[in-house]
């Protein structure tokens, strides 16, 4: 039997055994002891009237106490149950949005990614779950980039179709992570991503080793730590990119007509790489 069957009867008995305190404290002759004992020598020098007065202020103090008592145990378990009503309702739309994503209908898919997106929003905790099955999708829905020798033999996209970019942008957007908490590396390596739209996308720690990323936009993207080894970045749109570095930039396999931020541009090697058509 699970803790959410087992909370209500927990709940149950300790609210019994309180009531049942309170009654023989309240009427049986523990009241009055208890009272003595609160007394101490001031018992013996009180009249009747002043002892059966202490006596119900003893009784007063021990229902309020009680009561006090039974209010937190209330609010504790009313706290646990819309816990536990919130989670399976996120539970429940995590699942809606998974079967959209699964649908061969490109609106349906985005529907689902903007589900994810909103889930994430409400219930931050999620944010790593949710940028798994992006990336996921991601992988799923794009072409291996394949050596140059290859490209000739296998059809590849000019530009990623509309449901892949709205997942790429929902995965890079900036501010994901913070709502999300610790999201995973995002994993495009080897993946042809070719003219994929992607300005200001949060792409630090990515892994793009040997992606395809020809005539992409990636202008005020966030590069920091990101692995660009041996990435076609022919004509993409590096311009203004924070976090990247000369040493990332010489580990990719071409620069040709690359546009970069500064200093990083006007390195010499990079720009000798550059003006080579390399």
């Amino acid at each position: 039997m699970g803790l959410k069957k087992v909370w209500p009867a927990v709940m149950a008995v300790l609210g019994a055994a309180g009531l049942a305190g309170v009654l023989v404290l309240m009427f049986t002759p523990l009241s009055r002891r208890l009272t003595h004992w609160l007394a101490g020598q001031d018992w013996s020098s009180m009249d009747v009237a002043a002892r059966s007065a202490a006596v119900g202020q003893v009784r007063l103090s021990v229902v309020q106490v009680v009561t006090a008592v039974g209010a937190g145990i209330a609010l504790i378990y009313t706290a646990r149950s819309y816990r536990l009503s919130r989670r399976g309702q996120v539970t429940d739309r995590f699942t809606k949005a998974l079967e959209r994503l699964s649908s061969a209908e490109p609106y349906v898919c985005i529907g689902g990614v903007l589900a994810l997106e909103q889930i994430v929003q409400d219930a931050p905790d999620q944010g790593r779950h949710a940028a798994r099955v992006l990336n996921a999708f991601v992988q799923r829905h794009t072409q291996p980039a394949g050596a140059p020798n290859d490209l000739a033999s296998v059809q590849l996209p000019e530009e990623p179709g509309e449901m892949v970019q709205e997942a790429l942008r929902a995965l890079t957007t900036p501010g994901s992570r913070r709502r999300g908490g610790s999201w995973p590396p995002v994993d495009l390596a080897g993946r042809h991503l070719a003219k994929a739209r992607l300005p200001g996308a949060d792409l630090r720690g990515a892994l793009l080793k040997g992606a395809t990323l020809r005539g992409a936009v990636l202008c005020r993207a966030r590069l920091d730590g990101a692995d660009l080894a041996d990435a076609n970045l022919v004509q993409a749109d590096l311009s203004e990119a924070r976090g990247l570095t000369v040493e990332q930039v010489l580990a990719a396999r071409s620069l040709h007509e690359c546009a970069l931020p500064e200093p990083v541009r006007s390195d010499p090697q990079v720009s000798e790489r550059v003006s080579r058509g390399e």
